[in-house]
């Protein structure tokens, strides 16, 4: 979406650069992107323009990494609390909850109006913390970018993230935990339980 947003605006951006920019909100990928004039001339109507596409075309197709809304069920019986900590559109995350059929499953949700940055910043992450109301020492965010790192450390939280986003290992390797995914996250939870015992 992203990659035709940049098109439509007369700007060729290859598939290998745009994926090292997603997990980024527009506000800090556009400009990553752009030069000064370009900003000048289109930036802002390319956020807004990639916004109704997205909407339009791009996130009916979306769907759920296999397994998630299974893995969320089998945390969700060992007690373990969620919420999911998005930046995007109100309307997008109860999209997306819906489609993951999580409604029961997570304790609250954030979106693009609960924190004034976006990641890397950790304001949306401390949005979550705070709607759980848990101790950061002994809450974990589940992330798939470098930028979810960022932010979950700048907040002091540990993260465990998934290969499933598409960044290389090597990328990720400042997560407290690699999975191959969140069902992969599931099956070795022991090990996270080990970390938050010490």
């Amino acid at each position: 979406c992203w990659i035709e947003a940049f098109e439509h605006f007369g700007k060729t951006i290859a598939f290998d650069v745009m994926g090292k920019q997603i997990g980024k909100a527009g506000v800090l990928l556009v400009p990553d992107l752009l030069d000064a004039r370009e900003m000048r001339k289109f930036g802002k109507k390319l956020k807004d323009y990639r916004s109704e596409l997205f909407k339009k075309r791009y996130m009916k197709q979306i769907e759920p990494f296999p397994g998630v809304t299974a893995a969320m069920r089998a945390l969700r019986d060992r007690e373990i609390r969620l919420v999911l900590s998005s930046s995007s559109n109100p309307d997008e995350v109860e999209y997306y909850t819906e489609l993951l059929d999580a409604g029961d499953l997570v304790e609250s949700t954030t979106s693009k109006g609960d924190a004034e940055m976006s990641k890397p910043s950790p304001e949306i992450f401390e949005a979550g913390l705070q709607r759980l109301g848990t101790d950061g020492a002994r809450t974990l965010v589940v992330g798939d970018t470098p930028y979810d790192i960022l932010a979950a450390h700048r907040a002091a939280l540990p993260v465990a993230a998934g290969l499933c986003g598409g960044f290389e290992r090597e990328l990720l390797q400042k997560a407290e935990f690699i999975f191959e995914d969140v069902p992969d996250l599931v099956r070795k939870i022991d090990s996270i339980d080990e970390y938050f015992t010490d």
